[in-house]
């Protein structure tokens, strides 16, 4: 009955968690871009199917948890979800769009607009850190995601989808040091199944 009692609890914890991520953060950060507001139009649903798709991931991952065992398929099926919604924020929100900013300081404004930007650049790389934490020792999580956030910055600027940005390298950085740490914490409290 506790367990029943913690998994309701979870459930709806997550969704709770989920609406304001999407709602409140994600689609009107993303809705400023004229090209991604267009595709988010293009599907009535897209704001729902977010947030049934973080609330899953959250509730199933917090079950797991409870359990102690993690599954593998969970994981596939997470970052596959994960891996194509991140490669369409990063690389779909403008057309013939280039532009350098190397303003390190530039996210410290008073524009709620720059501040959520900022904070789901730093949300949207826990989850790869996370990822990168499951094998890699300090060594190489710092070398890999580096190079995976300075390939991004750069395939953004060279073909015209956005702005290569010291600001949005240490965010992205930031996000993936935050998923780093939760995993290595989170390891010896899995097995994984």
């Amino acid at each position: 009955m506790k367990r029943i009692i913690l998994n309701i609890i979870y459930c709806l914890l997550s969704f709770l968690f989920s609406i304001g991520l999407v709602s409140w953060i994600a689609i009107p950060t993303l809705d400023q871009y004229p090209r991604l507001h267009h595709m988010i139009a293009r599907f009535e649903y897209t704001e729902t199917v977010l947030i049934l798709f973080v609330w899953l991931a959250i509730w199933l991952f917090l079950i797991q948890w409870q359990v102690g065992r993690i599954s593998t398929i969970y994981l596939y099926l997470f970052y596959s979800v994960y891996l194509f919604l991140l490669f369409t924020v990063l690389f779909t929100k403008a057309k013939n769009y280039h532009s350098l900013s190397l303003d390190p300081f530039d996210i410290f404004v008073s524009d709620k607009k720059v501040i959520l930007e900022a904070l789901l650049n730093v949300i949207y790389f826990i989850p790869l850190g996370a990822l990168y934490g499951l094998k890699a020792n300090k060594l190489e999580f710092v070398t890999v995601s580096l190079l995976t956030i300075l390939g991004i910055e750069t395939i953004q600027y060279v073909f015209y989808i956005g702005t290569f940005a010291l600001s949005d390298i240490y965010l992205n950085f930031m996000g993936c040091v935050i998923g780093y740490f939760v995993c290595r914490w989170m390891i010896p409290r899995f097995k994984v199944i």
